[in-house]
């Protein structure tokens, strides 16, 4: 039974940081989708891989990972921070019906896609190797404090003390009550 509850546990965090890895892989768009198939084709937990997968959503999330990503990758290419002159100047005056416009817009976005690719790749391994030990702690840090509940359940059950039901219970809530054992003598 330890085995199979350890099992659970380490395919959990796995499950966890591979959704971590997803969110911060630089396929934008993609995460969810991503998600599912890995998810269906090792038979990993769903919940937990989601879970992870939506550490980037677009409310909070995205903007801070999208710009981490593009700042690593520079820091790591040795490029600076800002976007080149010309590709500022591209967008500030499109030329939509000319083919040269989207040859150099091409150019130019690959300015800004290599650094952020090699970023988001990067936090990709780093986010997922860190998450997947701190998940597991919490994991069992989680279940030794379940059993702990239980062991104290029994513990008081041996003392003469049961849970009571619910048409018994004396809390106003109508919720299960730990109480003495009434006992009968008749």
């Amino acid at each position: 039974m330890f085995r199979a509850t350890f099992r659970r546990l380490l395919a959990t965090a796995l499950a966890f940081s591979i959704g971590v890895f997803i969110a911060f892989s630089p396929f934008l768009g993609l995460h969810t989708i991503a998600a599912t198939l890995i998810a269906f084709l090792f038979r990993f937990n769903k919940i937990a891989i989601y879970t992870g997968t939506f550490l980037n959503n677009p409310f909070l999330t995205l903007v801070p990972i999208i710009v981490a990503s593009y700042a690593l990758g520079a820091l790591v290419l040795g490029r600076p921070l800002s976007i080149p002159a010309e590709g500022i100047e591209l967008i500030k005056n499109p030329r939509l019906f000319s083919s040269d416009y989207y040859h150099q817009l091409f150019v130019q976005s690959w300015y800004v896609v290599e650094p952020f690719a090699l970023g988001a790749s990067l936090l990709s391994v780093i986010c997922s190797l860190l998450a997947y030990p701190l998940t597991l702690w919490l994991l069992r840090k989680h279940r030794k404090r379940s059993i702990r509940t239980v062991d104290h359940s029994r513990c008081l059950l041996r003392l003469g003390w049961e849970l009571t039901t619910r048409s018994q219970s004396t809390t106003p809530s109508g919720l299960l009550a730990w109480g003495p054992r009434y006992r009968s003598r008749f």
